[in-house]
């Protein structure tokens, strides 16, 4: 697919193909999770990132909407950008007030004012588009519906430089950055480090030495190239077996004999 042109007849022809393959599985983890047979390891993680403030952001490459399901189902609001469900559109600054609460106050001396807060949310970044984002007749909507109409996803190729300048995917792509500039903490999971696009934000943070945890069954040449040097990056891995558990810190690697590659595992054996 790296050897596409721009314009080439084949990209809706893999966008289609790519949107089948990934679809038939997520529909029967949404299903699982819809009637409580299964728990998504991202749910169990959310109360531990958001203890201690209100927001979190994440940024994924994914196609699919396992995301904001996991949010959904431990009742955190999300953030994308799209103001409605089945015709939604593309509308930032009106999502914003879905998260917005307002109290009005009375002082002891008179007179009233207002409090305004956030509730609990993640705002979820996609530079690749989602499964449920769509162009019809020229808007850029969101639905929950599946739809015949074009359906935006930047397939891998050398379109994807140039589709992913445009609307939508040039506001998710330039908030990412955004955020990753102003990130205290960064955790990866399950990435290999393969996208140019994402990286030159991301790779300038991590060498200025924010605290950085990488999480992922298989580390990528590129992974390792990039951050085994990094002292602030810990970087967790399976070993030989999927009982075997590398931790890489500054070039130096320990086994231990637990599975805790697997962010479930990791969950239950280190954070609780």
């Amino acid at each position: 697919m790296a050897s596409l042109k721009q314009g080439s007849d084949l990209v809706p022809f893999i966008v289609s193909e790519t949107t089948k393959l990934i679809s038939k599985d997520e529909k029967l983890i949404i299903e699982a999770v819809v009637l409580q047979e299964k728990q998504l390891a991202l749910s169990l993680l959310l109360n531990h990132l958001l203890h201690n403030h209100n927001e979190l952001i994440i940024v994924t490459p994914n196609y699919d909407r396992l995301v904001e399901l996991a949010c959904e189902s431990c009742c955190l609001n999300i953030i994308t950008g799209f103001n409605g469900y089945y015709f939604g559109k593309h509308d930032p600054k009106g999502e914003k007030d879905k998260i917005s609460v307002i109290e009005r106050r009375r002082h002891l001396k008179g007179g009233s004012g207002f409090n305004v807060s956030v509730k609990k949310h993640a705002k979820i970044f996609k530079p690749h588009g989602s499964l449920d984002w769509y162009e019809v007749n020229g808007n850029i909507i969101r639905s929950s519906y599946e739809s015949s109409a074009r359906r935006l996803i930047i397939t891998p190729g050398t379109s994807k430089f140039r589709e992913g300048y445009q609307h939508p995917f040039d506001y998710h792509r330039e908030c990412a950055n955004t955020h990753i500039q102003e990130a205290k903490a960064i955790l990866i999971v399950g990435y290999g480090f393969n996208d140019e696009q994402l990286e030159v934000h991301l790779l300038n943070k991590l060498r200025e030495g924010v605290p950085t945890l990488v999480i992922t069954k298989v580390l990528t040449p590129n992974a390792i190239r990039i951050c085994d040097k990094l002292k602030n990056v810990t970087l967790v891995s399976a070993g030989t077996s999927d009982n075997e558990t590398k931790i890489r810190i500054n070039g130096v690697e320990t086994l231990l004999i637990v599975n805790w590659w697997s962010l479930k595992e990791f969950i239950n054996g280190v954070l609780i």
